[in-house]
């Protein structure tokens, strides 16, 4: 065990502050206000759900190469040149048109894949193993006000003029200074023989509880792929104004915020499998609710809120899925889970848009409704077919 006074304290506070900078600007800005600001410019849903599906596509890629280039590089410079690409990204947009917005998103996406990887990775080196639970929770929580603090300044500074532009590039430049000033690691060499342990459950089937929660977190990428590029579209033909679609966004990242620590706590006493068709039948309901209220009414943001929530929810319950897993594949695991999201957060925008150029901008709302559905109908025949093959059910 690593003495406390010997923890890099200065290392950690500086990783966590470039992790909740670059996520307000990289995931905040990028990912939730400029899905606005192409609605302004006339992008339809079909063309909208492409550009979201470009910036989780460069998600993937970031993820897919991250690895290779904190050995080959380290971590440090890793960061570096996913903040990069999101500073090229943000003057790009305002520069081109359709379909050229389609780079900018890829780097979007890119920017975060390498840095989610790069930085995490490092932050998590540092952390003393009987203090991770806090700084994990600490850092979470943290990185989740980009779906607070990013809809508020575009609420306060309107969404369609150019300083939804300036701010992500500041904040992503902001993040790049506690990066800088924290000494990097030496570049992370792969491991030519693994323990013989090791390389066999890296090799061992994955476990049904790691299947499930990939099931779980590919619902959240549909989700959040959908909810969060084709907004702007549903907000305009339900009649929302720019203040109230921004105002809507923040509701959705209070909810996200606010509702993961009863989640895990929930996943703790009541079981996975239990937890999941919860989130997921909640999900369902606010999904349905938020469709059918009007948006004068408090049943409208206060379902924002809990369709937020849920939507992240799932997201934790995936995490949760891989780090109950095997010890000893527990990198594996991580990395499957983090790819189910990013691919069918993907998927998620472009059949989500095509749904809505058939049926019309106001039916975003009801195919993640089915899904969220669907889910809960699966894990409970998951559950139930674990409990009449070997009793109780291992996904709990």
């Amino acid at each position: 065990m690593k003495p406390l006074g010997s923890v890099r304290w200065p290392a950690i506070a500086a990783l966590t502050a470039v992790s909740t900078l670059a996520q307000i600007g990289q995931f905040g800005i990028g990912f939730m206000v400029l899905p606005v600001w192409l609605a302004h410019q006339g992008l339809d849903a079909p063309r909208a759900g492409l550009f979201a599906a470009s910036q989780w596509t460069g998600m993937l890629a970031g993820l897919m190469v991250a690895p290779a280039l904190v050995a080959r590089l380290g971590a440090k410079k890793t960061v570096a040149l996913g903040l990069t690409a999101t500073i090229i990204a943000f003057p790009a947009v305002s520069w081109l048109s359709w379909p050229l917005w389609i780079a900018p998103g890829v780097l979007t996406g890119l920017g975060i894949g390498l840095r989610w990887i790069a930085n995490e990775s490092w932050l998590y080196r540092l952390v003393p193993e009987e203090l991770s639970g806090r700084v994990v929770g600490i850092h979470e929580t943290l990185i989740a006000t980009a779906g607070v603090v990013a809809p508020a300044l575009a609420a306060w500074s309107g969404p369609v003029g150019p300083v939804a532009f300036i701010a992500g590039v500041a904040l992503t430049l902001a993040a790049a200074i506690p990066l800088w000033l924290t000494a990097p690691e030496h570049p992370v060499r792969p491991v030519t023989h693994e323990p013989t342990v090791h390389a066999t459950a890296q090799a061992a089937p994955i476990s049904a509880l790691v299947c499930l929660g990939m099931v779980v977190v590919a619902v959240g990428g549909i989700s959040d792929g959908a909810l969060y590029g084709l907004f702007p579209l549903y907000a305009n033909a339900r009649g929302m104004s720019d203040t109230q679609t921004t105002l809507m966004l923040s509701c959705l990242g209070l909810g996200g915020m606010a509702l993961q620590v009863p989640v895990g706590w929930l996943a703790d006493r009541a079981g996975f499998g239990v937890t999941v068709i919860v989130c997921a039948a909640a999900s369902t309901f606010a999904l349905s609710i938020f469709t059918l209220a009007a948006p004068v009414s408090w049943l409208f943001p206060a379902s924002a809120f809990a369709v937020g929530g849920m939507n992240s929810a799932f997201i934790t319950l995936g995490m949760y899925a891989a780090a109950r897993s095997a010890k000893a594949a527990i990198v594996r695991n991580m990395r499957l889970v983090s790819l189910a999201f990013t691919a069918s957060s993907i998927v998620g925008p472009l059949v989500t848009g095509a749904a809505m150029k058939a049926l019309g901008n106001d039916m975003l709302m009801w195919p993640l409704a089915i899904t969220s559905g669907a889910l809960v109908v699966y894990t409970l025949g998951v559950c139930e077919g674990r409990r009449q093959l070997s009793g109780p059910s291992t996904a709990n």
